[in-house]
């Protein structure tokens, strides 16, 4: 069985607005290498680092989350959750704070043979999302709208929700380097924190 560990706390105001400097060596040397999604697609790694991200109702669609990308691991471990400003708003395009969380997923530590390929793993965490969305959208559909919503919603900015979102940043190989994914790269600041926090615990080793 998966043991989930989550936490949660926010990121300071000056984390907040601090963009991620990828010339800070404390975070780059965590990275391995920087590959091409094309050219390591059918790798299968020992280990997965993914980002989740939602803005919506965010401490049950990250558990959701959590819990199915669990059941694909032998174990995993998560960092704290983040709070944080999206940064594409506007004044006139508003949008919610999103929370933000990296795990990695531990797939087997003697052989990488019978392990998911990270294309799919890619393929599955989408598929995961579709679900998690989905769920979601029809429990809305349950209750029914006045006119007034009706309207809020045709003219509300259709990127504003965002139910949730699941992402590969690096794999873990058989080698036992982590090598991150170049269209990934360069980080968020969210994610060389809970990066981060996962290689200074150990997670990564």
């Amino acid at each position: 069985m998966s043991r989930i560990v989550p936490y949660k706390n926010s990121i300071s105001e000056k984390s907040k607005s601090a963009p991620a400097d990828d010339s800070d060596t404390s975070l780059v040397k965590v990275l391995s290498a920087i590959e091409p999604l094309a050219q390591i697609c059918q790798t299968q790694p020992i280990g997965y680092v993914v980002e989740l991200g939602s803005n919506e109702a965010a401490d049950k669609h990250l558990a959701q989350a959590r819990q199915c990308l669990s059941q694909l691991a032998k174990n995993s471990v998560w960092s704290t959750e983040f709070v944080n400003p999206d940064y594409t708003a506007t004044e006139d395009n508003p949008k919610p704070d999103y929370t933000n969380q990296c795990g990695y997923l531990i797939m087997g530590v003697h052989t990488a043979l019978d392990n998911p390929s990270l294309g799919e793993l890619i393929k599955t965490t989408k598929i995961i999302e579709k679900q998690i969305q989905n769920e979601f959208f029809e429990a809305q559909k349950l209750s029914q709208l006045d006119v007034h919503s009706v309207i809020h919603n045709m003219s509300e900015p259709k990127n504003r929700r965002v139910i949730i979102d699941i992402d590969v940043l690096a794999i873990k190989t058989a080698d036992n380097e982590l090598i991150g994914i170049a269209e990934r790269y360069p980080f968020k600041h969210h994610e060389w924190v809970g990066l981060q926090e996962l290689h200074q615990k150990g997670h990564l080793e």
